[in-house]
């Protein structure tokens, strides 16, 4: 591989903690509707909803949140109760409320890293609900640039590089999902270092190894610059 140039970073779950909100939301939905059908019933019934409106209202809070209210109102035969619906709209505002919680470490990585690197921060969703999460968490600064996508597949990533002129084979994109992160930019002919989280999405959950000469796997974001340094 060229020497190394750029590294690009995944944000949510990587850069800091989203998915757990997510998950905790969820628990509290299969409460709402207990009276209605079992946990794995509704957690199903909520996973396909999503990945069905994925098309139509992208990644995000705000889809998540009409995901649910949809899964409510099927899951129910239409009797989930207004002050049921309310309460779900109010856990979707929650979230993009919440505070922001870097990982830690990250800061300290990221000063190291741009000395000798330029940086980039590639995250997917809505545009509004990540931009206030870049904004929040004080780390633009950090990266020539941070760039909101609607998703994270080969054909994005080549056309992102293309326009920025970068080559992906002189780049390594960090991230905690194999799916959105490593196996498009593995595809590319970049590297893919993989840092997986606590808790993953559902869909960006990948079944399969991974065999390759570029992808590597490190346990924490601390470790990498010392990965770097060896490469």
């Amino acid at each position: 591989m060229t020497s190394l140039k750029v590294i690009a970073f995944d944000a949510d779950d990587t850069l800091w903690h989203t998915e757990h909100l997510f998950q905790d939301i969820q628990v509290r939905l299969v409460e709402i509707l207990e009276n209605y059908a079992p946990a794995e019933q509704v957690r199903d019934r909520l996973h396909a909803t999503e990945v069905s409106n994925i098309k139509l209202f992208g990644y995000g809070a705000k889809g998540f949140t009409l995901s649910m209210i949809e899964t409510a109102i099927d899951i129910s035969r239409g009797k989930v109760t207004a002050s049921d619906i309310h309460e779900i709209v109010m856990l979707g505002k929650g979230l993009l409320d919440a505070p922001m919680n870097l990982i830690d470490g990250c800061v300290d990585v990221l000063e190291e890293l741009k000395v000798e690197y330029r940086l980039l921060l590639i995250t997917k969703g809505d545009v509004l609900d990540q931009r206030n999460k870049i904004e929040k968490s004080g780390l633009e600064h950090m990266f020539e640039r941070t760039l909101v996508v609607q998703e994270k597949d080969t054909e994005t990533y080549r056309a992102l590089f293309l326009e920025y002129d970068m080559d992906p084979q002189t780049l390594a994109m960090v991230g905690n999902s194999m799916r959105s992160d490593i196996l498009p930019i593995l595809e590319l002919g970049g590297m893919g270092i993989y840092i997986p989280y606590q808790v993953t999405a559902s869909f960006e959950i990948v079944e399969e190894d991974v065999s390759h000469d570029q992808f590597h796997q490190l346990g924490h974001i601390s470790e990498l610059p010392e990965f770097l340094k060896r490469q």
